[in-house]
């Protein structure tokens, strides 16, 4: 009845499961043995070193326990046969945890993250690796392999849809082992004629000869507990290395992403290499499991890899997944002072604002080198003038002073000079005293001047109190020109009466600069508010532009004080210079629509781009890197404290190369890992990179890798994304499918001359009816919308219909994930990026022509791709788009 095969596989299937029977009952005496209490162990300590030990213990001991869990539903995901150069052959159980002990038939358990033998389980059968023994490197090649899907049902071990090949046989997918074996323990001739008969057929469907397609039955990144050997080859290179995956959708890029972070925070299976460049880090050993952190482009997106984090063990909070439109916001107003926060920051970010001529989108890297090199040669052009006023002063001390700040500049060129940063920081201490000094005869003359107007008028300092309350509601903020503020200084926050005496005190300190300068305060900013209201109490013109003189020397001392905060703290202010003069130069900027306060998203990477790369360069140098714990160079604090040693990035095509530049500064520098994948094709954005000479401006050693076999569509599905891809790329990378898979599907289905919701809801129904018939079961669905505004309407609609057939249809607003596994959901396709469904119907694409015309081709694209199998879309029109009408002859009308 059963041939040599059969046998050879019916022993597998045995030795297999006695492997789970027996690792599952290893782990749960683990499980049950009472845990090291690290904080009674060490109860007498209290150094904050020492406690720093028991925390870290204390992650060790969570971190075995959640291995053992792992191991406990998941024993092994691959079954690896190996042969070295001597015949001899072993048996390698390969698990996605760290095996908990070695088996006792002699055969080895591994983790997949371990180097060189975990890769034994992603290679061909015939691959071959080189591995340690004890008479040096030995070369193991794999003469059989076994795929594992480990389920535990009522107390029995199985294996679903295990596919298994050896050098003579295979590949064949078994849909149960146990079933299998089952069956093979029955001798034939104990078997009536009628029995035999069933038998057989019986054996058909436990023995499928060759490979199936998985179909999806969750809306979840896909699940690959062993990546192919493209894949691997791309998940083992070492840690310092700065990545792009590039390939079509579904080649598993983001999984290969996802297990690569996995492996590279599994400390124990590190190379020696690796775990030393760990060690040179800024979070150390210590912290290097939580440093790292993962951008994608959407909250969608954000929370679906969640998901696939928590299957590989590796735990994800809000704080490492981040959307970059997240955290720019964070950065930009929390931490660095560019947006407006409270008493903080001068900037409102607007996200329609329009601001920038299309032109600039498409050269943002020259946008950039334009700003930086501008505002580098403002900065030290700003220190020299500044250093030339005192040097010419009359007082000596001040005279002194400048022309040590001269000899400290004197061979700057125009880039961020380290060398003269610290020299310039040598003179702080004499600096600090000066202005103190001179600061004290200014305040003391202003202030006496106020103080005698609130004595004659004692109402005034009431409704000056009343007045400054009403300045919050100013647009506009105060002239970039006239710095009254000691910036080398926390700014306190003030109110009531002390909050409004601060702001008259620095608006009569901007009157007298502009007096002294022969100038005027702007009316509408803060100061010029104030100015107006005090009207002409206060000194008089002679004594203002004498105070003014003053401030003006007081000005020219700040601004060489403290170089490393005034390069970090003033960008913004240099930018908005930046932006004056090339406004007037018809360059980068629109001529109207906006304000002076007002920047758009890109600007504010532009600004942020910028302080992170002057930071960088400055902590790259090793006087600065010595010193940094120096209060001279706090303002560099931040950016150390926002290094990681991994930087991952999903989608990497939708971020713009300023965005990624601004990712890859978080890169810890001793670590130099950044790793992003995506594909071109999938690019919907119109700042998104468009070429790898994008990713070479941010890293010039960018290593990018390709990948091209497709584990999501059918052959038809595979065909469209193809010759969608073609229409605005002839030269798009193709996907392949994997060989000797099963990948037959249905041809894609097209509803025509439906123009209305109502129209719709009845042809989409009749669709998802065709797909509860033709599936196994009920699949994940999506149904696309070319709208935010039409999300909720068409899911009310159309959940009312499909309540019938007990179907519930959930809006997924602002791409929030929503709704159970047997839901349809509905949801806009500008928040789709990077999800997969068994079934997607695409409502109105000729709606995403009018409202997309420059990106039509790729939301397309995109949105199609998101089918595995079923694939529907509508038109209002009697056919396809004019753009795409070349691809109409691929759609039938139906399923059935």
């Amino acid at each position: 009845m059963y041939d040599k095969t059969h046998d050879r596989i019916g022993l597998i299937a045995k030795h297999t499961l006695h492997h789970f029977t027996e690792t599952a009952e290893r782990v749960r005496q683990a499980l049950d043995e009472p845990r090291l209490d690290v904080s009674n162990t060490f109860a007498s300590v209290n150094t904050a070193t020492d406690e720093a030990v028991i925390n870290k213990m204390g992650e060790i001991t969570d971190s075995r326990a959640r291995e053992l869990r792992s191991l406990l539903s998941e024993p092994a995901v691959a079954r690896v046969v190996a042969e070295d150069e001597d015949g001899n052959r072993r048996i390698y159980f390969v698990s996605r945890a760290t095996p908990h002990r070695s088996p006792t038939d002699g055969s080895y358990a591994v983790s997949y993250n371990a180097m060189p033998l975990g890769r034994l389980a992603a290679l061909r059968i015939g691959g071959e690796v080189e591995a340690p023994s004890k008479n040096g490197l030995r070369t193991l090649t794999v003469v059989e392999k076994t795929l594992l899907t480990p389920r535990e049902i009522r107390g029995e071990w199985d294996s679903h849809k295990s596919v298994v090949q050896g050098e003579q046989f295979g590949p064949y997918t078994i849909p149960s082992l146990r079933a299998l074996l089952d069956d093979l323990g029955v001798p034939a001739d104990e078997l009536d004629a009628l029995d035999a008969w069933l038998a057989e057929d019986r054996a058909t469907g436990l023995l499928l000869e060759g490979l199936r397609r998985d179909a999806i039955a969750k809306m979840e990144l896909r699940d690959l507990a062993i990546l192919d050997e493209y894949q691997d080859e791309i998940f083992r290179l070492p840690l310092d290395s700065y990545l792009i995956i590039l390939g079509p959708p579904g080649t598993g890029k983001t999984t290969t992403l996802i297990k690569r972070l996995g492996q590279k925070l599994d400390y124990l299976n590190l190379t020696d290499e690796e775990r030393d460049v760990i060690g040179r880090t800024s979070a150390g050993v210590a912290g290097h499991q939580a440093s790292w952190i993962m951008f994608t482009p959407t909250t969608l997106l954000k929370q679906y890899v969640k998901e696939a984090f928590a299957r590989q063990n590796v735990p994800a909070s809000d704080e490492r997944i981040q959307t970059w439109s997240d955290y720019r916001r964070d950065l930009a107003r929390n931490h660095f002072t560019i947006l407006r926060s409270g008493s903080r920051g001068q900037l409102v970010m607007r996200d329609e604002l329009p601001s920038l001529v299309p032109s600039t989108i498409v050269e943002q890297r020259q946008w950039f080198e334009d700003f930086f090199d501008f505002q580098n040669k403002l900065f030290w052009k700003d220190l020299r003038e500044n250093a030339d006023i005192l040097a010419r002063d009359a007082a000596i001390a001040v005279k002194q002073l400048g022309l040590r700040v001269q000899a400290a500049i004197s061979s700057v060129s125009t880039r961020v000079d380290p060398r003269a940063i610290v020299a310039l920081n040598d003179l702080s201490e004499p600096l600090r005293t000066l202005i103190n000094q001179l600061r004290a005869d200014t305040d003391k003359a202003i202030r006496t001047t106020i103080a005698r107007s609130f004595q004659s008028e004692p109402e005034l300092l009431q409704g000056l109190m009343t007045f400054a309350a009403t300045l919050n509601s100013v647009d506009e903020p105060d002239d970039d020109d006239f710095d009254t503020e000691e910036d080398d200084e926390p700014r306190q926050v003030r109110v009531g009466r002390d909050a409004a005496i601060d702001a008259l005190v620095k608006a009569m300190k901007a009157k007298a600069l502009a007096t002294s300068s022969s100038r005027t305060v702007g009316r509408n900013s803060r100061n010029g508010r104030v100015i107006e209201w005090f009207g002409d109490r206060g000194p008089d013109r002679e004594s203002l532009r004498k105070i003014g003189l003053e401030l003006a020397v007081q000005t020219s001392l700040r601004r060489c004080l403290s170089p490393v905060r005034r390069l970090v703290n003033a960008m913004p202010t240099r930018y908005r210079r930046f932006r004056r003069e090339r406004q007037t130069e018809m360059r980068w900027y629109a001529a109207e629509g906006f304000q002076p306060h007002e920047l758009h998203p890109l600007e504010v990477d532009l600004i942020l781009l910028a302080l992170l790369r002057a930071s960088g360069d400055l902590l790259g140098d090793r006087r600065i890197a010595r010193d940094v714990d120096n209060p001279s160079y706090a303002a560099l604090d931040l950016l150390r404290s926002l290094y990681c040693t991994q930087v991952l990035v999903d989608e990497v095509t939708d971020f713009s190369p300023i965005q990624l530049a601004c990712m890859g500064a978080l890169c810890d520098p001793s670590s130099a890992s950044f790793v992003g994948c995506g594909d071109f094709n999938q690019r919907i954005t119109d700042w998104g990179s468009r070429g790898s000479e994008d990713f070479r401006w941010v890293f010039p050693d960018f290593d990018i890798r390709s990948v091209s076999i497709s584990y999501r569509h059918s052959r038809q599905l595979n065909e469209l994304a193809r010759d969608i891809a073609h229409i605005s790329d002839p030269d798009a990378e193709e996907a392949q499918l994997p060989q000797r898979v099963n990948n037959e599907g249905f041809q894609p289905v097209i509803g025509t001359g439906i123009n209305s919701v109502e129209g719709t809801v009845e042809w989409l129904s009749n669709r998802i009816g065709e797909i509860e018939r033709l599936a196994e079961e009920f699949p994940p669905i999506a149904i696309l919308v070319t709208s935010e505004e039409e999300v909720i309407p068409f899911a009310n609609a159309l959940n009312l219909r499909l309540s019938e057939s007990n179907i519930r249809v959930v809006p997924c607003p602002f791409g929030q994930l929503a709704g159970q596994d047997s839901d349809v959901r509905v949801v806009d396709v500008r928040h789709i990026k990077g999800l997969e469904f068994e079934a997607v119907f695409f409502v109105g694409i000729d709606r995403l022509e009018q409202s997309e015309p420059t990106l039509f081709e790729k939301f397309l694209y995109v949105g199609a791709t998101r089918a595995a199998l079923f694939l529907g879309v509508t038109t209002a029109g009697i056919g396809l788009p004019k753009r795409i009408a070349s691809i109409e002859h691929v759609f039938a009308e139906s399923w059935q």
